[in-house]
C-alpha cells in the first residue's frame, strides 16, 4: 500500500474516531443537561402553582386556582395531575374536577402533607393501564408562619423520557449533519495533506534512483522549511559528497595505476638492459641500475603497504604492539632518515624536543609510520629554503598525553580541506588552484614573480611524489587507535602544522 493511501486512511480513521468520541461526549452531556433543565422546569412549575395557591388563599378565591391548574395540565403533556390542598389535606383545586373537596389519604399525599419544604417522590401508578411511574413534586404554602396548603404536580416519567429522547434525537440529527460536513472537509484536507507530504518523498525517490544509476550530478529541489526540506538538503549534500568521493576514487585509481605501472616498467627496462648488455656493460652501469631497481621496488612496496594498511583499518584488523617507548629517540631516528632528502631539497629539517620528555605508551613502528608520513608530506609541500620542524611537549591541560607537532613553511592547506584531508583518497592537488583563485599576488612585480615561481616549484615536487591518498587516513587511524587525537592547522601560503597526541600510560589503546 502506498504511503499516500496509508496516510489518508489513517487520517480518515483518526478524524472519524475523534468525531465519534466528540459526538458521544456531546450527546451524553446534552442528555444530562436536558434532565437537569427538565427537573428545574418541574420545580419552577410547582413553585408557580404554590404562588397562585397562596394568592387564592389570601383572596379566598378558589376558582382562580382551578383555572390556573387547568392551564398547567393543558400546557404540559408530561403533567399527569396537578392539585392544591389546604392544611387539612382537602383538595381545593384539581386537574380532575371530580376530586374537588375530597381529602387525600394516599401515602404520597400524607408524606407531602407532613413536609415542611420541597419534596420529590416517585411511585408506580397502578390505577391505570399500562402502569406509569409518576414523579410527584410537592411544595408547602405558608401564610406567615403557618402552613396553609400544599401545591402538588405529578409528572409522567415515561412522557418526560420521551420528550428528552425526542429533543436528543433532533439534536443528534443536527450534530450528525455537522459531523458529516467536518468529516468531508477533514477527508479532503487529509488527502491534500497526504499529497503535499508525499510529493517531496516522490522527488527524493526519483533522485535516489538517478543516483543509483550513477548520475551523481542529480540535485533535487524541495521548497519546504520542515523536516522534508532538511532531508532534501541532506540528500543534495550526500549527492555532492558521493560525486566528490567518486572523483577521488577515479583519481586514486588513475594515480595508483600510473604509479604501479611506472616502477614496474622501469624495473623491466633496466633488467632487460642488464641482460642485453652482458658482463662488460654490467660492470659499467650495473650498480647504478640495481640501485634504480631497488628504489622502484621500495616505491612499489610503499604503495602496496598503504593499501594493505587501509584494508586492515577498514576491517578492524590493524595489529598494535604497545609498550613504553622513548619518543625523543624515535623522532630523532625517523628524522635522521629524512636528513639526506631534506638536504637534497634544500630544506631545513629541525627537531626541537625538551629535556625530560616523558615516554609514551605506543607501538613504536606505527608511530614511526605516522612521523614518516607527516615529515614526508612536510618536505614534499615545502619549497627550497623552507623549514620543517618536529617538536613535542607534555600537555599542561591533560598530563596523561604528550603533544607532537610537525610544522612546515610550505603552501599550506585551503580552509575548506582542513576537515577532509584525513579522508580516504584525499590528495592535496587542489591547493594550487585554490591559491591561484583566492590568494592575490603582490603588486610588486619582483615579489609576484617570486611567489609564482614558489608555487610552481612546489607543484612540480608534488607531481613527482604523488601518493595513494591513503596516507593521512592511515595516520589518523593509527593515532586514534592509540587513544589520541590528530588535527591540522594552516594559513594558506605560510605552511601547515599537524598536531597529534599520544598517551603516557597504558589503557588508552583500542584493541
Amino acid at each position: 500500500m502506498r504511503l499516500k493511501t496509508k496516510f489518508s486512511l489513517f487520517a480518515s480513521l483518526l478524524i472519524t474516531m475523534v468525531l465519534a468520541a466528540t459526538g458521544l461526549l456531546f450527546m451524553t452531556v446534552e442528555k444530562q443537561h436536558l434532565i437537569k433543565e427538565t427537573r428545574e422546569n418541574q420545580i419552577a412549575l410547582v413553585k408557580s402553582l404554590a404562588g397562585v395557591g397562596r394568592e387564592a388563599l389570601l383572596r379566598n378565591y378558589d376558582l382562580f386556582l382551578i383555572d390556573y391548574i387547568k392551564i398547567i395540565k393543558e400546557g404540559n403533556k408530561a403533567v399527569t395531575y396537578a392539585l392544591f390542598v389546604d392544611n387539612e389535606n382537602r383538595i381545593l383545586a384539581h386537574s380532575n374536577p371530580q376530586l374537588l373537596r375530597q381529602i387525600v389519604k394516599d401515602t404520597i399525599g400524607i408524606k407531602a402533607q407532613s413536609s415542611q419544604g420541597l419534596l420529590i417522590q416517585s411511585y408506580q401508578r397502578v390505577s391505570e393501564e399500562p402502569h406509569q411511574e409518576i414523579i410527584d413534586i410537592a411544595l408547602p404554602v405558608f401564610l406567615g408562619k403557618q402552613k396553609k396548603g400544599i401545591a402538588r404536580i405529578g409528572f409522567s416519567k415515561t412522557v418526560l423520557e420521551e420528550i428528552i429522547e425526542g429533543t436528543l434525537h433532533e439534536t443528534g440529527k443536527r450534530v450528525l449533519g455537522v459531523a458529516l460536513g467536518v468529516l468531508i472537509f477533514g477527508l479532503l484536507g487529509a488527502f491534500i495533506l497526504a499529497a503535499t507530504m508525499t510529493r517531496p518523498i516522490k522527488v527524493l525517490v526519483k533522485g535516489a534512483d538517478l543516483i543509483g544509476q550513477g548520475k551523481l550530478d542529480t540535485k533535487i529541489r524541495v521548497d519546504r522549511k520542515d523536516e522534508l526540506g532538511w532531508l532534501a538538503d541532506e540528500f543534495n549534500q550526500m549527492a555532492e559528497r558521493l560525486k566528490k568521493l567518486d572523483q577521488m576514487k577515479k583519481d586514486f585509481l588513475s594515480g595508483v595505476t600510473h604509479d604501479l605501472r611506472s616502477p614496474l616498467a622501469a624495473i623491466e627496462s633496466y633488467v632487460n638492459e642488464m641482460l642485453e648488455g652482458g658482463v662488460e656493460e654490467f660492470a659499467k652501469t650495473g650498480i647504478e641500475d640495481l640501485n634504480t631497481i631497488k628504489n622502484n621496488t621500495i616505491r612499489l612496496s610503499r604503495f602496496i603497504n598503504d593499501l594493505l594498511d587501509a584494508a586492515k583499518i577498514e576491517g578492524g584488523r590493524m595489529e598494535m604492539e604497545p609498550r613504553l617507548i622513548d619518543l625523543s629517540s624515535l623522532v630523532t631516528e625517523v628524522t635522521t632518515i629524512f636528513m639526506p632528502k631534506a638536504e637534497e631539497e634544500k630544506i631545513d629539517l629541525r627537531v626541537e624536543l625538551p629535556i625530560g620528555l616523558p615516554k609514551v605508551f605506543a607501538d613504536g613502528d606505527r608511530i614511526g609510520q605516522v612521523l614518516t608520513n607527516l615529515i614526508s608530506n612536510g618536505i614534499k609541500f615545502t619549497p627550497p629554503k623552507g623549514t620543517v620542524t618536529i617538536n613535542a611537549e607534555k600537555m599542561m591541560e591533560n598530563p596523561e598525553f604528550v603533544l607532537v607537532k610537525v610544522s612546515d613553511t610550505g603552501v599550506g592547506i585551503p580552509p575548506k580541506d582542513l576537515d577532509s584531508i584525513f579522508d580516504k583518497f584525499h590528495q592535496g592537488k587542489d591547493v594550487f588552484e585554490y591559491i591561484y583563485r583566492n590568494d592575490r599576488l603582490p603588486e610588486d612585480m619582483d615579489k609576484a614573480l617570486d611567489k609564482f615561481h614558489y608555487i610552481r616549484e612546489v607543484r612540480e615536487k608534488v607531481k613527482k611524489g604523488k601518493g595513494t591518498g591513503f596516507g593521512l587516513f592511515i595516520v589518523k587511524s593509527i593515532v586514534e587507535l592509540h587513544g589520541g587525537k590528530i588535527w591540522a592547522e594552516s594559513k594558506l601560503g605560510e605552511g601547515a602544522t599537524f598536531i597529534f597526541t599520544l598517551p603516557v600510560k597504558s589503557g588508552k589503546i583500542k584493541t
